[in-house]
């Protein structure tokens, strides 16, 4: 599969890069209760940054650090975060991705969105859950959403 986005902004990288995650981490099933013997997703991810929203990334970090600089390989965030650069469950991040560190959030229970499952606070100030499906969020600092929204799935 590949699946290519012609957009700007943040918000849509976010999308990407949740699907990607999300991608990557679930298999399918064969329908029977089976699996399917090779479950593997391969799929290609063009982006081309537009203009980032004033202020993306902030620099510092949130009071739970997200938002904080990192770069590629830098090992800045800490051990319960991600840096937004580097490569996560096999899936390496589009060049010109904004480098900043975040929370992944996994929900155990499908019939729940992610973000429902965290308490009030869980990203800190000035941060948003954004979730993909019901399977993963992150948490993005609002200055990198337009209209400090999440993209809708």
């Amino acid at each position: 599969m590949r699946m290519t986005i012609n957009s700007t902004g943040f918000a849509t990288l976010a999308a990407a890069a949740l699907f990607a995650l999300c991608g990557a981490t679930w298999g399918c099933s064969a329908g029977g209760g089976g699996t399917v013997k090779d479950a593997s997703i391969d799929f290609s991810i063009d982006y081309v940054f537009g203009d980032l929203p004033p202020g993306c990334p902030p620099g510092a970090g949130n009071d739970k650090g997200v938002g904080a600089t990192c770069t590629t390989g830098g090992h800045q965030c800490p051990s319960s975060q991600i840096c937004t650069c580097d490569m996560t469950l096999g899936v390496t991040p589009p060049q010109g991705t904004p480098c900043f560190c975040t929370i992944p959030i996994f929900s155990a229970d499908s019939s729940k969105q992610p973000c429902d499952t965290i308490a009030p606070g869980f990203c800190g100030q000035n941060a948003t859950c954004c979730a993909y499906m019901s399977v993963a969020a992150i948490c993005v600092p609002t200055a990198c959403l337009e209209g400090s929204t999440c993209p809708v799935f």
